[in-house]
């Protein structure tokens, strides 16, 4: 007998909405030192994805056409405007190197920054973390904002020097008061997690504040998160609404997906289903796997969309693919009832291990259920299939939900 995937719950819908942490955001100085998807953030209260809140490599993608200001001393002043630090320096020589660290003897601050940049990226020189170091403290010493933010990024991952989360905060906390969003946005999530001072969701609430009265997308979508869930601020659905839909319309997938689910669901927002699909496929067309998900369980129930179980198929393999644990366990539960896809339980059984492998419990019953009517053979095909499929990708089994990436990147002003 087929059964449709479950009714949407209260419950599935917060565990669809996207939360965005620090350092999924992409620092576009320093993608050789930090590490996609490190360090998950810890799950907040009621919200039962990845954390809140630079290095951050939620990341340098540019298929958002969002803004967000540069505001780093010395913009429009040399290499010390993080933007045409980069610009130069991808066209240093080695010999332009020499007589930068020449230059940099006399307190030069452009040749500090265009050092940063070069040894962090490898260009002109080999790539090195502890010269790259060397020179970050070197600018975020003479009052570079986007240094002191790269810099704090590294010490709170642990990149080359050991990790100081207590360190992190200082730099962030410096950048932070000279206006720099994306370090007072991380800064949020620090006091957020706890991470080199004591959890204060107050202080989390301030700071999210501070960056996201700066126009920074990510810091709205964060504060919108806080008064979703009336964490260090007074619980209030409209005002969450008003902070994604800000975020969602410069371009930010992971809010546009957040306010999606708020129309889904009908919080501080009339309910909207049809407005619910608009605002997924918006973050779903740019790679976000939850908002890929959200958009596959809106076919497969009808809702905004006309019933279509093959299109709602479609979307939960991209965001299977893309390593999202749910959307992997209800493709394997398409394949294991032939809705939408052909029956196919060798491919059920390969699609629910990818979901319990990462951390969707359901799967692991389902998994162990559709066991026991398939055959020897056929269970040995499914986990050639899975060990095939991995080999293929060169990745792991599946994206721990807690681990999973925020969605789009957040470029920086052109």
């Amino acid at each position: 007998m087929r059964t449709e995937p479950g009714r949407p719950t209260l419950a599935r819908l917060f565990k669809h909405v996207r939360v965005l942490s620090p350092w999924a955001v992409a620092s576009i100085l320093l993608l050789p030192l930090c590490a996609v998807g490190k360090d998950p953030a810890p799950r907040p209260a009621v919200v039962a994805r990845t954390g809140l809140g630079d290095c951050e490599i939620n990341a340098a993608s540019s298929s958002t056409s969002a803004t967000v200001p540069d505001n780093s001393k010395g913009v429009g002043k040399g290499a010390c405007s993080i933007l045409e630090a980069r610009d130069q320096a991808l066209e240093l020589t080695p010999d332009q190197v020499s007589a930068l660290i020449a230059r940099s003897s006399s307190e030069d601050i452009d040749a500090e920054c265009l050092l940063a940049v070069a040894y962090t990226r490898g260009i002109g020189v080999p790539h090195n973390d502890a010269e790259a170091i060397k020179w970050l403290t070197r600018a975020a010493n003479h009052g570079i904002t986007w240094a002191q933010n790269a810099l704090a990024g590294i010490y709170r991952q642990g990149v080359g020097i050991p990790q100081d989360y207590s360190e992190a905060v200082k730099w962030y906390r410096t950048a932070a008061e000279e206006h720099y969003p994306a370090a007072a946005d991380a800064l949020g999530y620090m006091y957020l997690s706890g991470l080199g001072v004591s959890k204060d969701y107050a202080s989390a609430a301030q700071w999210y504040s501070t960056a996201a009265e700066q126009d920074y997308a990510p810091a709205q979508n964060n504060l919108g998160q806080l008064y979703q869930h009336g964490m260090g601020v007074p619980k209030d659905y409209v005002i969450a609404v008003n902070l994604y839909r800000q975020a969602a319309q410069r371009g930010l997938a992971s809010a546009q997906n957040n306010l999606g689910a708020m129309y889904e669901a009908g919080l501080g927002v009339g309910k909207n289903f049809a407005e619910a699909v608009k605002w997924y496929r918006a973050a779903a067309e740019q790679g976000e796997p939850v908002g890929q998900s959200n958009v596959a369980f809106m076919y497969a129930h009808g809702q905004g969309v006309s019933r279509d179980l093959q299109e709602s198929a479609r979307w939960y393999l991209r965001a299977a693919e893309s390593g999202y644990a749910p959307a992997q366990g209800k493709l394997g539960q398409l394949y294991a009832t032939g809705q939408g896809v052909p029956l196919d339980f060798i491919t059920a059984y390969a699609w629910y291990r990818k979901a319990a492998n990462g951390g969707y419990e359901p799967a692991r019953k389902a998994m162990s259920d559709l066991s026991r009517i398939m055959t020897s053979r056929q269970l040995q095909a499914a986990q050639t299939k899975f060990l095939s499929h991995e080999h293929s990708r060169g990745q792991a089994d599946a994206v721990i939900l807690e681990e999973k990436l925020p969605a789009q990147p957040w470029p920086q002003q052109k």
